[in-house]
């Protein structure tokens, strides 16, 4: 049994008792040994003094003082801490682009299809503790997942995402910032914030949105207006510009191929805006290198580390019971002569 520290240290004063017993124990052993020999009617010694079982004996006596000893230190109140993060300030809340670009195979095998990959092993190696949810967005935006401590209904709706056409950048931020601000699981509201009123520079962030996309917002309002909105909220956001600038798609209308080159420009603003941080990948393994900085960056917005302590008295209470309780058995069985 192992243990982190003691609540009550002083107590371990109680060994040197043990230890005295000990001693006391080896200083018998030799009296008797010394008396035994000064008896030279050793025709008697046999009937006045029978042979001791002498091993079984020190075994006996081993297993009470280390029962006695494993008694102080559960005395001393021995305890185990572990961190953890709360859960209920804990959220991540991953923008989706599903717009047609997505296709583009300039990315093996295809934008769209790496960047679920990337996304799922990003959800799998986030805390168990931590919520996790999920918004598309097109020229619509949808919420696939809600916020959930259910990580693999997070990997699902990745595996159900479905491309369609234009990107609504702004309104994704827009929606993200009131799904994490609105958020019904941690009792608290846009509203609770005083209009006008900014969160202050020590203020935890409701939590934080990951946007992934590949272009520039085509409908719906500006992606400047998006991210004003996460920045009064105090929501950083991490972005990833996904794709190369040779990437093109066969339009399913015309059958032409239209370039989609990546545009990094809007996401930069964004992380701009709002405190988070902009990244480039233009592979999956870019890509996936740059979910598990984010995951690295993460630490000090996903709510408070908290310690945890289990006092581990009752495990050494219990360990010293059975020792005592073994040496008591032990000896009517192997000592019973002696009584």
């Amino acid at each position: 049994m192992t243990f982190d520290e003691l609540l009550a240290p002083g107590r371990l004063w109680l060994l040197l008792v043990v230890a005295a017993l000990g001693v006391l124990y080896v200083v018998v052993l030799r009296w008797r040994r010394s008396a035994t020999v000064r008896f030279t009617r050793t025709d008697l010694l046999d009937r006045v003094a029978p042979a001791r079982p002498r091993w079984r004996r020190h075994v006996v006596a081993a297993l009470q003082l280390l029962g006695l000893a494993t008694a102080v230190v559960a005395m001393a109140r021995p305890v185990d801490n572990t961190t953890e993060r709360t859960a209920s300030d804990g959220k991540i809340l991953m923008l989706f682009d599903v717009s047609l670009s997505m296709m583009a195979d300039d990315v093996d095998p295809d934008r769209f299809a790496a960047a679920q990959q990337a996304a799922r092993e990003f959800v799998d190696a986030v805390d168990d503790n931590v919520q996790v949810g999920l918004v598309s967005f097109s020229g619509a935006v949808a919420v696939e997942q809600a916020l959930t401590l259910d990580h693999e209904a997070v990997d699902g709706a990745i595996d159900g995402l479905e491309l369609a056409e234009s990107t609504a950048i702004g309104d994704a931020l827009a929606v993200g910032t009131d799904l994490l601000t609105d958020d019904p699981t941690d009792g608290s509201t846009a509203g609770d914030q005083t209009d006008g009123e900014e969160p202050g520079a020590d203020a935890e962030p409701p939590g934080v949105m990951v946007l992934l996309s590949d272009g520039e917002t085509t409908v719906g309002r500006l992606t400047a207006a998006g991210a004003d909105e996460a920045a009064a909220a105090g929501i950083p956001v991490y972005t990833i510009a996904f794709g190369t600038a040779a990437g093109t798609i066969v339009d399913p209308v015309s059958g032409q191929v239209v370039p989609v080159p990546v545009r990094p420009a809007d996401l930069e603003l964004v992380a701009d805006t709002t405190g988070g941080e902009a990244f480039e990948a233009s592979t999956g393994d870019e890509l996936a290198d740059a979910y598990d900085t984010i995951q690295d960056q993460l630490g000090e917005t996903l709510g408070e580390e908290i310690e945890v302590t289990a006092e581990l008295t009752w495990r050494w209470a219990m360990a010293a019971f059975l020792l005592l309780a073994a040496a008591w058995g032990l000896s009517l069985w192997w000592l019973r002569g002696m009584v």
